[in-house]
């Protein structure tokens, strides 16, 4: 669920310093993309999916972005995206970070 090494990556990056505020950011961000989602399920098109599917797979979250990709694939042949299992696997995502999630993405 969680490409740790990716998490690793993005943390020698951008340094231990920055590190806790950038997932906190791509965190924030997500979370806020899906709850526009579930309130308005018809607004799940190609561009969001696609910034979601960005942002988890810089976090790791390769499980998350291939079911962005999925539900890409899927707007882009007219059908519906089951954005409450984006969110439920999102959370599931952040839940999986355990002690890699900073305290202030918590």
């Amino acid at each position: 669920m969680i490409d740790r090494e990716r998490l690793q990556e993005l943390r020698r990056e951008i340094g231990d310093e920055d590190f806790s505020d950038v997932v906190a950011m791509f965190l924030e961000e997500m979370g806020e993309t899906l709850a526009g989602l579930l309130a308005e399920p018809g607004a799940a098109d190609a561009d969001a999916l696609h910034g979601l599917r960005g942002s988890a797979l810089n976090l790791g979250f390769s499980d998350f972005a291939a079911a962005c990709t999925q539900a890409e694939t899927r707007v882009a042949k007219g059908a519906a995206v089951d954005v409450v299992h984006l969110d439920w696997l999102f959370r599931q995502s952040v839940a999986g970070l355990g002690e890699d999630l900073p305290v202030c993405a918590a």
